[in-house]
């Protein structure tokens, strides 16, 4: 037996090779497969959990563009640069009366209470204006009615950018804590902010 495998060992240790090879593939695919169950199992439960969200607050409502009926600023520029430009679907927007941002505070008022998904904030899209203001770097957002808050980060672009939400909402305070220190100007400004949810409808069992 020991001439045998001596005389054919490099036989024998491919042979080992090859039977340790398909025991190792065979656990590795065992193993694929049942890692991808599970994450498909987690992905339906999460995604369950979100409809489940969803229906119980939205109920059958259209995800739509939702316009607030009130807001205050700390500071307004002019009455053609108040908090109100930021909602009015015009290049107009909000600017500040020269605080560079900081500290600066504005409060949206709803005229009942929405499920608001996300929000979409604009710098202003023409140059001119975008290089002649400040612009806000970091806001906290609060939301009175559930006394929580979230704080976000706008890139310094003039491009459309989004902010997941996700919250039952009656009214909105934006706070600023950072900006981008434009030079020469003491002027904050902000184009437009727009509110994306449903009405808070809520259910269950399908019941309104």
């Amino acid at each position: 037996m020991k001439k045998f495998i001596k005389s054919n060992q490099m036989i024998v240790i491919n042979l080992a090779f090859l039977l340790g090879g398909i025991f190792v593939g065979w656990f590795g695919y065992d193993y694929y497969w049942e890692y991808k169950f599970i994450s498909l199992e987690r992905s339906v439960e999460s995604e369950a959990d979100t409809n489940q969200d969803s229906e119980i607050w939205g109920g059958t409502s259209i995800l739509r563009l939702i316009e607030p009926f009130h807001c205050d600023a700390s500071s307004n520029l002019s009455d053609s640069h108040s908090c109100k430009n930021l909602t009015d679907n015009d290049y107009t927007g909000w600017k500040d009366a020269g605080n560079s941002c900081l500290d600066e505070t504005f409060t949206f008022y709803f005229d009942q209470t929405y499920f608001i998904e996300f929000i979409v904030v604009s710098n202003f899209e023409k140059a001119s204006e975008f290089e002649d203001v400040d612009k806000i770097k970091g806001f906290t957002i609060t939301y009175p009615n559930t006394e929580t808050e979230t704080r976000h980060f706008l890139e310094l672009d003039n491009f459309e950018q989004w902010f997941d939400i996700n919250k039952l909402v009656t009214d909105m305070n934006f706070e600023i804590f950072s900006n981008y220190d434009s030079p020469g100007t003491d002027i904050c400004g902000l184009q437009e902010i727009r509110f994306y949810g449903k009405e808070a409808v809520q259910t269950t069992n399908g019941n309104s």
